[in-house]
């Protein structure tokens, strides 16, 4: 029975382990094809700044896309190992993450559950972020640089 016991846990440790979502190196990542990149990839005089966003990979939402909202506007929809880099104008900038809302099924669960940051963004600055979910299936943002 003792056996049993620490049988399953040792295999219990390792599938949560094993869900836990791990940083990608935006230089490693694969960039997230044009036709989920929807907002933000316009470079003028006036965006002068950038924010480089990387989905971590992982067992954890592997199969669904997560959406990233920037000052209210989706700009793109990710999947695991993905960057995508948005040009946007210096100030005050809210990123907003959690599932697509294009998602169906088990994608399509928690779609009411997002997580927010602020960040000021200067002129000619670049900040990088990483879009992440928790054994506990939360997503989040944090900074990466």
């Amino acid at each position: 029975m003792k056996l049993f016991l620490k049988a399953t846990l040792v295999l219990l440790l390792f599938i949560v382990c094993g869900c836990a979502t791990t940083p990608v190196r935006h230089s490693d990542a694969i960039k997230v094809p044009p036709d989920r990149v929807l907002s933000y990839q316009d470079v003028n005089n006036k965006t002068t700044s950038a924010i480089v966003i990387t989905r971590d990979e992982g067992y954890l939402g592997s199969g669904c896309y997560y959406a990233v909202f920037i000052n209210s506007i989706l700009s793109a929809r990710f999947n695991p190992g993905e960057t995508a880099k948005f040009s946007i104008e210096p100030g005050e900038i809210i990123l907003k993450v959690g599932r697509d809302l294009l998602g169906n099924g088990l994608c399509g669960v928690g779609q009411d559950e997002w997580t927010q940051r602020e960040t000021i963004l200067r002129a000619h600055e670049t900040k990088y972020f990483r879009l992440t979910i928790d054994v506990n299936g939360k997503t989040d943002i944090q900074r990466a640089d």
